[in-house]
Formats: C-alpha cells, structure tokens, sequence
C-alpha cells in the first residue's frame, strides 16, 4: 500500500523538462539571462534574485526574423538592458529591454560581438538555474561551489648565510722539546713553545657552486602560495571551513 501511494505522489508531482539552453548576463548584466527553449528565444531582464527566491515569470518570449534558428544563436549582454545575437548567417540582431522583438544591429557601432552559445547549466553564479514544469518557467536551487582561494606557507627553512667563496682558516701548532745548557752544569732543560698561523684561500670552482646550491635553497625557502581545495560548505559554515583548511594547507590565514 505504501509502495502505491508513493508512486501514485510520484506520478502526481510536476517533472521538469530537459534543461533549457540557457546564458548568464555576467558582468555586464548580473540579473539577466538569456534562454533558448521550444524553439523560441527567451529572455529574463531581472531575476530578482536580490530581493529573495528568483521570479519565474521574469521570462518573456522575443520575436525573431523567421530565417533564424534560435538553436544557432550566439549570445552577449552589452549591458542590463541591451543584448546581442548572431545566427548561423551572421547576421547580428539587438534585443532591447522593454522590446519584444530583436531588430538588426549596426555591427560597426559594436565593440564586442557575441560569441556564446547559450548551453544547459548544471549551477548557477547566483545560486539558481531555470527550468521549465508543463511548458512553465521555474527556477531550481543549484549553487556553484565556490574555491576556498589560496593560502601563503610559510618557509619551511631557515635564514640562509650567503656564500662568499673565501675560506679563512687558523692553524696552531705546540711544540715542546729539550736542550741541555753547558754554563748550567750540563743541566737538561724542557721548553715547549706554541705557533699560529693565520690563512685564506678563494676557490672560485667551489664558490659557483655553493652559489647555485645557496639559490635552490633560497627559492625554497620563499614563502609559497597554495591553492585550496574547493568548500564543501555554504553559507556561515563555508568561512569557517575555508579558516580550517589554511591552516591545514599553509598554517596560515587565507590570503
């Protein structure tokens, strides 16, 4: 019984369609997306994303020339209000915000041309991606992991000494002996007597090399920046989980 009932809610229960092919405004346009599905162009000026749960009826259809093939379409926003597409013939249209329809572009007037392809997103920069239930616009929760960054480790030696190449050495030598002294009587007498000697020498063969050894280890004794693993935590965990891995990672704090 309770196997029937949880099929019966399966079946009842709105299933979404193949994800649509779909373009993010990025930087130029933050709020803005661009859609290609059931054969038409579709474009959503304002998510509404900053004032909670995205607005699905953002979406409205733009009307094209009828020898273009939304499906062949390449994409770019120019700003929040103002978006590019180029077909397969290159012919380049702009959609205006307010417009429902796309009217030929003065391409020499462009600085940039689109060159994106609107494709099915598996995550979403602001944290949903749209879909369509029974042929209706819909927006599923899908953030992207967000990388943790990097983190600065601290050198692993210590301060190194310069090589100079030139070897100062000190020797010292203590001698004792013996001698007899007639006018004492032919008397034995023992001495002993000390001497330094103080000397350098340059190699300069050696110096070469413990110059290139001095380099290796001053390079790997610089501080170095490593990459983080990607968080697997959101919201206030993700902080504290980035904290932990540099200090895991780097013993440090994230730069």
């Amino acid at each position: 019984m309770a196997s029937f009932f949880l099929v019966l809610v399966t079946l009842l229960l709105p299933s979404p369609e193949p994800p649509p092919a779909v373009l993010h405004g990025g930087r130029a346009a933050p709020r803005a997306w661009l859609a290609v599905d059931r054969g038409a162009l579709w474009l959503c000026w304002d998510d509404g994303a900053r004032r909670g749960a995205p607005d699905p009826d953002c979406w409205q259809r733009v009307e094209l020339p009828t020898a273009v093939d939304p499906r062949e379409l390449r994409a770019v926003f120019l700003d929040a209000g103002t978006a590019l597409v180029r077909d397969a013939d290159e012919r380049t249209l702009q959609i205006t915000r307010g417009d429902v329809a796309a009217h030929p572009a003065d391409v020499a007037a462009q600085d940039v041309l689109p060159g994106e392809r609107p494709t099915p997103l598996a995550c979403g920069p602001t944290g949903h991606v749209p879909i369509v239930m029974q042929g209706r616009w819909a927006w599923r929760a899908a953030p992207c992991s967000a990388g943790a960054g990097t983190c600065v480790a601290a050198p692993a030696l210590p301060r190194l000494r310069r090589p100079i190449g030139f070897a100062l050495f000190l020797a010292v030598e203590a001698r004792t002996g013996e001698r007899s002294v007639a006018e004492l009587g032919a008397r034995t007498i023992a001495g002993a007597e000390i001497v330094a000697a103080i000397g350098g020498a340059f190699d300069p063969a050696g110096w070469f090399g413990q110059r290139l050894a001095w380099q290796e280890l001053q390079a790997a004794r610089r501080p170095q920046a490593r990459a983080l693993p990607e968080l697997r935590s959101t919201g206030p965990l993700a902080a504290r989980e980035r904290e932990a891995l540099a200090a895991a990672v780097c013993g440090g704090q994230v730069r």
